[in-house]
């Protein structure tokens, strides 16, 4: 087999006839002109992009909601930790009372029992 080589005119006879003989098999895959659309796709293409649309503001409305929600949730647990700290606080002074009850009792008693043992 005897291998041709390509010379310049059939190059130049190839880039002047290739996209006429393309356009006849119907093969060109990006026309420069617009392509003709029926208008059913064309109703159909913008449907499709109200419902993107659509779709799009209701992420955004669920993205706000589920913002504002966190956002509650955030006070309530504060409010709570708050209470739970109130709740220490106020076991902190029943305790301190409770021990300086204890104290006076406590000083009472051994105060009376050197006292009674001062007398015998």
């Amino acid at each position: 087999m005897a291998q041709e080589h390509m010379t310049k005119e059939n190059i130049d006879f190839i880039k002047a006839n290739l996209g006429n003989w393309m356009e006849e098999q119907n093969i060109i895959p990006f026309r420069n002109q617009p392509q003709d659309y029926s208008p059913q796709i064309m109703e159909r293409i913008v449907r499709v992009e109200e419902q993107l649309k659509h779709q799009n503001e209701n992420i955004k409305s669920l993205i706000k909601s589920t913002d504002s929600r966190f956002e509650q949730m955030q006070n309530y647990m504060d409010r709570r930790f708050d209470d739970v700290n109130q709740r220490f606080e106020d076991m902190n002074r029943r305790f301190d009372r409770m021990g300086l009850y204890h104290l006076a009792t406590f000083t009472a008693i051994i105060g009376s029992a050197v006292a009674i043992l001062m007398q015998t």
